[in-house]
């Protein structure tokens, strides 16, 4: 669901003490509200997260949503998994662009996953950006070129993704939804 009109920061944050049962990120003014993620989605996101855990470089650590990640004036997004530094603490929200950042599919976010958080990643200088797909289980790795993503590998069941960058990591997708 999307509500009409032009929003603020702050009235995202007053929007959601109404509203505690709904993810509510804000796109570019635009609050863009969807239900809690399912089962299949969280079981894939803490997954995935031990995995990332175990295998950032100890410079860097894992943070999983619901964290801000203040990408603009008029924009906080919630991705699901975000790499920061490891010096970063503090703060109500992230506020420099993390070094990678992972959207796992649901129905109600597909459209706001795969084609505005991107937009708007990408403006805020996030390198890498992966989506996950729970429910068919594959993943695609975007990377930032010349300030738009290009899609890259996309692997899917049990083939074995693995990549060097932004780290070295290698997991077979149908291993995160079991």
């Amino acid at each position: 669901m999307t509500e009409v009109g032009v929003y603020t920061v702050e009235d995202l944050y007053a929007y959601r003490e109404e509203r505690d049962d709904m993810t509510i990120q804000l796109i570019e003014g635009e609050l863009i509200v969807s239900p809690s993620p399912g089962v299949a989605h969280q079981v894939v996101s803490s997954e995935l997260h031990v995995l990332l855990a175990r295998a950032v470089p100890r410079h860097l650590r894992v943070l999983a949503a619901p964290l801000d990640l203040l990408a603009g004036e008029r924009t906080v997004v919630q991705p699901d998994l975000v790499i920061v530094p490891r010096s970063l603490v503090e703060g109500p929200a992230v506020d420099e662009p993390p070094v990678l950042a992972v959207e796992i599919l649901s129905p109600s976010s597909r459209r706001t996953d795969l084609v505005r958080k991107p937009e708007v990643l990408a403006r805020f200088g996030v390198e890498h950006y992966w989506v996950v797909d729970p429910v068919n289980p594959a993943i695609r790795v975007f990377r930032l070129v010349d300030g738009t993503y290009v899609s890259g590998l996309v692997v899917s069941g049990k083939e074995l993704f693995e990549t060097e960058v932004p780290f070295p990591v290698s997991f077979r997708p149908a291993d995160l939804a079991r």
